[in-house]
């Protein structure tokens, strides 16, 4: 878990969204955040853009619990909105590991139990050292 944590805290988006973490393990994650004023498009509901956030964030956490991976594709279809002040929760549950991809099912719900979004995403595992190579090159 203090895999997840450090990936957590250092997740900028995470921090400026105000996501709260609620599981995480190796395959799985749930974190959740609050509509704020700040999130809603101009039909005065939460912005598409939110829901994603809350996805992608439980993805990243769910593939990352266990070993360094990026995610290459996402797709989500949203069916309901998120209505000011509610709390919406991210989910993510690995549906495929394999060496080369890694592939998760997505679930939005608002804290009342309706199901905002649901999609899926996979991610490719990389080395971090791969990750530094590439800044180096970058900066050198």
């Amino acid at each position: 878990m203090e895999r997840v944590q450090e990936i957590f805290r250092a997740d900028r988006l995470i921090q400026d969204f105000g996501m709260t973490l609620h599981e995480a393990r190796d395959g799985y994650a749930k974190v959740s955040m609050t509509v704020e004023d700040r999130f809603l498009n101009a039909h005065n509901i939460g912005h598409g853009v939110l829901l994603f956030a809350a996805a992608d964030a439980a993805f990243a956490l769910s593939v990352n619990a266990s070993v360094d991976a990026v995610g290459v594709q996402w797709s989500l279809n949203i069916f309901r909105a998120a209505k000011p002040g509610e709390t919406v929760i991210g989910e993510s549950r690995m549906i495929h590991k394999g060496r080369q991809s890694m592939v998760c099912e997505l679930t939005v719900t608002a804290g009342d139990g309706r199901v905002l979004a649901k999609g899926q995403s996979t991610a490719l595992p990389v080395s971090r050292e791969a990750f530094a190579a590439g800044k180096a090159r970058k900066d050198g």
